[in-house]
């Protein structure tokens, strides 16, 4: 079988080279190019087995929809979910960029105004991703049924976000005592509105038993990525704009870890215990 990856030509510096040339004066732009490099280095494995007459792509939660237009821009067939909420307003005119130099390149990119829990598309795609968006949902496991029915059979999902089994929430770098939001709000009331409010009213923490049991429950067949967490924690180190945005103790811990060689051992860690979680799932 051809490898589908390598003939479409995708890596990550390709795809830096691609969205540099929309946002090379956008403030900010360089995190969210980093986190589309973050992304490729994730569903590239599942694009990589993809036969050469397969190529329908779906990403929920697309954000400024850097990655799908890279990929788009390959040959895929990419639809990209994303309704633009409140709460994401801040990168609504960095995605009009992404949209209008689409546009002009004629690179065919769909883009849907709706949430995963209304996302209606059946049986079409052969990969459906969502990267750290899961849990910016309001009712993630619907969408994670909705993205099931959307895929093809032999189709591939991936799942990626934060796993608040740990008690840590990384958007705002800060320890939960327990998952009571509420009173997480009380205790981080001026973080909370000094960062983002609305992002914070949105967040919902899911939990890796949660997805667990409601794959489980569905009959889907899935696996938990082990390595995942030991990835994290060596993207400390391997990318420095990702670890300017954590919080010094998080970054000593790493550099504890790799000093002692014990960053793989992580991968020994139940999925349960670790954070953040990525789960495949393949429909026959």
């Amino acid at each position: 079988m051809t490898r589908r990856a390598d003939s479409l030509n995708l890596s990550e510096a390709d795809l830096v080279a691609f969205a540099t040339a929309i946002l090379s004066d956008e403030p900010g732009g360089g995190q969210f190019v980093n986190e589309a490099r973050f992304g490729l280095s994730r569903i590239d494995p599942l694009l990589a087995r993809l036969a050469p007459d397969r190529g329908d792509v779906l990403e929920v939660g697309a954000g400024p929809c850097i990655l799908a237009a890279y990929l788009a821009s390959r040959g895929l067939r990419v639809t990209a979910v994303e309704p633009l909420g409140r709460e994401f307003g801040f990168f609504t005119e960095l995605q009009a960029r992404v949209l209008v130099f689409c546009r002009r390149r004629g690179i065919p990119l769909e883009v849907v105004r709706a949430s995963g829990e209304q996302l209606e598309i059946r049986g079409r795609f052969d990969v459906a991703y969502t990267i750290n968006a899961l849990e910016h949902m309001r009712d993630p496991l619907l969408t994670v049924d909705n993205m099931y029915r959307s895929l093809r059979p032999s189709g591939q999902m991936l799942l990626h976000c934060p796993n608040y089994t740990v008690p840590f929430e990384p958007h705002f770098n800060m320890l939960l005592l327990t998952r009571a939001k509420p009173l997480n709000e009380r205790i981080y009331r001026s973080r909370i509105a000094r960062h983002h409010p609305f992002l914070w009213r949105e967040l919902n923490l899911i939990r890796y038993v949660d997805l667990r049991r409601h794959l489980r429950d569905r009959g889907l067949r899935f696996r938990f990525t082990r390595s995942v967490m030991a990835g994290a924690i060596g993207r400390l180190q391997s990318d420095p704009v990702f670890a300017r945005r954590m919080p010094p103790p998080v970054r000593a811990i790493g550099a504890l870890l790799r000093h002692r060689g014990v960053l793989h051992a992580l991968g020994l860690l139940p999925a349960r215990l670790q954070t953040p979680m990525e789960v495949l799932i393949e429909k026959p």
